[in-house]
């Protein structure tokens, strides 16, 4: 099977954790394949013209991080990512919102692009701001919720702290929020996340 990513992608990377947590590189086909450039194979794939998308030996096509980890985990895998996800409304929350930082901090990065273009929103930018930084701040207020085993929750943490390191240095996510950084300093140590770590 093939798994389409760009080395960019926040959302991508939480897919190639879980390949490797699961040990599945063997199984599962990495393939770079930027959306902008409108691979045949990839736009076939997915109308969406996203990344990650995965693509079964059978062509089935599956899109959406959150759902391309599910099936990894629970198919190809032993489930246990996913379970405390399952188990605790807590820890789900806590995975919802690293999501939802997510969508906003690639939002907050579409706004400088257009700021080059001369058409940045103030309101926007704002906006976008403030719930980045009362985001932070839950998440360093909730990660007592987290089991101490790995799951889908802590990956996507990682994920979206990454991101903030890649596309928006000026953040300063580690200022008051000592857990959150020891926690996310302790996860990108594991090896998945290591061999995974976001670049242009």
């Amino acid at each position: 099977m093939k798994l389409y990513y760009t080395h960019a992608s926040p959302f991508a990377r939480s897919a190639r954790i879980v390949v490797r947590e699961h040990g599945l590189e063997g199984k599962v086909d990495e393939v770079v394949s930027h959306p902008f450039d409108g691979a045949e194979d990839f736009i076939k794939a997915n109308p969406l013209g996203k990344v990650p998308c995965l693509v079964l030996d059978n062509g089935q096509a599956i899109m959406d991080s959150e759902v391309i980890c599910a099936y990894l985990d629970r198919e190809l895998g032993d489930g246990r990512l996913g379970r405390a996800l399952e188990a605790d409304w807590a820890v789900r929350t806590f995975y919802s919102v690293c999501s939802g930082l997510l969508d906003t901090l690639v939002l907050l990065r579409v706004e400088k692009v257009r700021e080059a273009e001369g058409l940045r929103s103030a309101f926007w930018w704002g906006r976008y701001q403030a719930a980045i930084a009362r985001t932070l701040d839950y998440l360093e207020a909730h990660t007592a919720a987290l089991p101490d085993e790995v799951s889908l929750a802590q990956i996507n943490l990682a994920c979206a702290i990454n991101y903030i390191g890649l596309r928006h240095a000026e953040i300063d996510w580690r200022h008051g929020r000592s857990a959150l950084a020891r926690l996310v300093d302790q996860l990108e140590q594991r090896e998945s996340l290591v061999a995974t770590r976001l670049h242009d």
